[in-house]
């Protein structure tokens, strides 16, 4: 809450509603009002009237027990994506680099403990990332994640990743804090991040920062592809300078 706030001024039920929409996600796509009341804190009266009240407006849908979220959520992200400069101005860039590396590219930025996905441009590859706007990683997973973290004095970043909580997604994932540090550490000094099969088995990420122009930190735009395309050291070598020479172009509008 910004400091010039008072709570009087703020509506508790927009609030609440948007947690209601929040609490969806891979882990509960459907639930009865007693779990979201459990969930999100809520009575079950309470739960029952939010659920109600965003199945009128479309936001939901129910069997009479179930409640789950319908496409009409995804406007609130379109809204985003249409009325802010920033997608509107990286997005072409993403796919103009998309084109001449031949891999898919994004931009994300650090929200908490996440990578959130802004924007994206696939390439033509069978292999899917699995990354679409919206889309949230963990963020020691993320490269683009891990790259951001990486600008958090030593004190924060220890505290970034005791928050983090790393678990294994894959038989490679980085759990130890020490040696997540030490890797985080490493993207610090060099400029840019790789990593490898963290979230999913086989897939490379490559990013470099992103900044404004003047100076200031905005997210990262990233590479990602197959491990099997190339070995790291022709990755890094091919994709990093693209990378820049894309981040100095949109420093140069944003």
């Amino acid at each position: 809450m910004n400091a010039d706030t008072k709570p009087s001024d703020l509506i508790d039920g927009l609030r609440k509603g948007l947690e209601v929409i929040l609490a969806f996600d891979d882990s509960s796509p459907q639930m009865t009002q007693s779990e979201l009341a459990l969930r999100i804190d809520l009575s079950r009266a309470a739960a029952r009237r939010y659920l109600l009240t965003l199945t009128s407006l479309g936001y939901m849908a129910t069997d009479g027990k179930y409640f789950w979220l319908t496409p009409k959520v995804m406007q609130l992200g379109r809204s985003f994506t249409s009325s802010s400069r920033l997608p509107r101005t990286i997005q072409p860039e993403l796919q103009a680099l998309t084109e001449r590396c031949g891999e898919s590219t994004n931009f994300a930025v650090l929200e908490g403990v996440e990578a959130v996905y802004v924007c994206c441009a696939n390439a033509n590859r069978l292999l899917s990332t699995g990354i679409e706007p919206g889309t949230r990683l963990p963020g020691y997973t993320s490269t683009a994640g891990r790259l951001l973290a990486s600008f958090l004095d030593d004190q924060a970043l220890d505290q970034w990743i005791n928050q983090s909580a790393p678990r294994a997604h894959t038989q490679v994932t980085v759990t130890d804090h020490a040696t997540l540090k030490r890797e985080i550490s490493k993207m610090r000094k060099q400029g840019y991040g790789i990593t490898e099969s963290q979230f999913e088995p086989g897939l490379r990420g490559i990013s470099v920062p992103l900044r404004d122009s003047a100076n200031n930190l905005i997210g990262a735009i990233s590479v990602s592809m197959a491990v099997s395309a190339m070995t790291s050291s022709a990755a890094v070598k091919k994709l990093v300078p693209m990378l820049n020479q894309t981040a100095a172009r949109l420093a140069q509008k944003l």
